[in-house]
């Protein structure tokens, strides 16, 4: 057994030298596992694992917010990952349980990706893995840095409403790094739910990303209505056609796969501006 500082917890927990048994309960650590080649490795994973695909195979022991334990328990886990933020709750329940469960904590910059990594690697034994992943990510990062200088930009994703990105998030980092600004990057909060119209009309952005929520159809009419009912059609990005519409789950999710996502959407945005 291995004793690693957990911060979240202000704790060390007894981590097996190399975890055989693991279910991950994010999106993000999953995906992360998958791309080290841990897949054989990974037990179980939450309803919400979706990438890679091939993640959609493993069972299902419950969600951010529920375990369900008559899944979690024949899966004999000798290790559980989750994050902190909206998961802390089911934390609390696993370590009361008595599981082995380390929590990662949310990253906050566009680093802090790279750095959730490399702790995940050294959590499940693999450090090697982790920083040459890093160091491959870090390559592609690092040729995109500027590469939207001067351009204002507002994000938007639905997670049943509109939700826009703050100075505390590791988007509104993402794309300072890219020479942008973005409509709340001076606001000290994560997210700002339903952002005003006005907000959004004085800052007048040169590009409109909006992130569907799952379920909703990809029509370009069904989220022009949308903004149009907020009082949003005639707002200079979308009459000039620079409004950018991303597949539920890709801004929003913070595993390797973001990396990718940033550089097909910088080259969406130089295709029109």
């Amino acid at each position: 057994m291995v004793k690693l500082y957990a911060e979240p917890l202000n704790m060390y927990v007894d981590i097996p030298e190399k975890p055989e048994r693991i279910v991950s309960l994010a999106p993000a650590i999953t995906e992360t596992l998958f791309k080290l080649g841990l897949e054989d490795r990974v037990v179980g994973v939450s309803i919400y694992c979706n990438k890679p695909l091939e993640a959609k195979n493993k069972p299902r022991v419950g969600s951010y917010w529920k375990i369900m334990y008559n899944k979690l328990e024949p899966l004999n886990p000798d290790l559980i990952l989750v994050t902190t933020g909206a998961q802390l709750v089911v934390l609390g329940e696993l370590i009361e349980r008595k599981y082995t469960v380390y929590p990662i904590s949310l990253p906050v910059t566009l680093y802090g990706l790279l750095e959730y990594i490399i702790k995940i690697g050294v959590v499940v034994g693999e450090v090697k893995k982790a920083r040459d992943l890093v160091i491959e990510l870090e390559e592609k990062i690092y040729r995109l840095k500027g590469s939207l200088r001067g351009l204002k930009v507002h994000i938007e994703i639905d997670l049943g409403g509109p939700t826009a990105p703050g100075a505390i998030t590791y988007i509104t980092d993402t794309f300072n790094y890219l020479g942008a600004s973005t409509t709340y990057d001076n606001v000290r909060d994560t997210w700002i739910i339903n952002p005003e119209t006005r907000t959004i009309i004085d800052y007048d952005p040169d590009i409109y990303i909006y992130e569907l929520p799952y379920g909703a159809p990809t029509r370009l009419e069904w989220v022009i209505e949308r903004l149009e009912k907020r009082g949003l059609g005639n707002l200079r990005a979308i009459k000039e056609k620079r409004l950018i519409i991303l597949e539920p789950d890709n801004l929003a999710h913070y595993g390797p796969s973001y990396f990718k996502t940033l550089e097909e959407l910088v080259s969406m945005i130089k295709e029109i501006v």
